[in-house]
């Protein structure tokens, strides 16, 4: 998916619609949360939401959180709009060459067993398995697997991760970010400050009904079994 600068979704610019959506993936969105986040009142907060919910970029959120009116959770559109990028399009070449360089950093994280997770497996869909010479981003959708054995082992490897950021200078602007670092680290390596590189959670892709897609690292059979709607090529 791609988005413009001067583009405008729910009465604000998409790059502040993109933003607030990678922020709140993973947390139940109430009008108190958009109000924080778009420096507005919680009427207007509300029927922010409301029009997100109307594009489909949010949805109800199963469970109500106490003393709210509304609540909502990002949607699989929602999760592509997060991702979506506001660069120009590149050249296959130019993809070709995203795509190679990106596999280089895999191995290169696999291969650090300081990291807490390496890299189960990568799929390749969106605009680079067309047949058009000018593309969007290269999407990849990432699986991440714990290097590391035992929950006690787990914890403490995860504290050194955050601890080493800290020390490097990393600022967390919030516990959730503080919690999802071992995590985040990786995602940030593999992507190396790439504008045309799309990195993806893995379980959007089981969400999706007659995704193309291409397994471009790890096993394509057990793979296939994650996505039972898509279609491999």
């Amino acid at each position: 998916m791609r988005i413009t600068k001067d583009q405008i979704v729910a009465g604000y610019p998409a790059l502040t619609v993109r933003a607030f959506l990678r922020h709140c993936r993973f947390c139940t969105i109430v009008a108190a949360t958009a109000a924080y986040a778009l420096k507005t009142d919680d009427e207007r907060a509300a029927e922010f939401l409301r029009q997100l919910a109307l594009l489909g970029l949010i949805e109800p959120a199963e469970h109500m959180p106490f003393d709210e009116k509304a609540a909502y959770e990002i949607t699989t559109e929602g999760n592509a709009f997060a991702n979506a990028s506001a660069a120009k399009p590149v050249s296959r070449k130019t993809a070709e060459r995203v795509l190679e360089q990106f596999l280089e950093r895999v191995q290169t994280v696999n291969a650090n067993p300081d990291l807490v997770y390496r890299i189960e497996s990568a799929v390749l869909f969106g605009s680079m398995l067309s047949t058009a010479e000018r593309l969007g981003d290269v999407d990849i959708a990432i699986e991440l697997r714990s290097k590391v054995r035992g929950k006690k082992e787990f914890r403490k490897r995860c504290d050194e991760r955050r601890h080493a950021a800290l020390e490097r200078g990393r600022h967390f602007s919030s516990t959730f970010d503080w919690v999802i670092w071992p995590s985040t680290e990786i995602t940030l390596q593999l992507k190396a400050r790439s504008r045309t590189l799309s990195l993806h959670e893995f379980g959007q892709l089981g969400r999706m009904t007659g995704i193309r897609y291409r397994v471009v690292w790890g096993d394509a059979k057990r793979v296939a079994g994650l996505i039972p709607g898509g279609q491999p090529c």
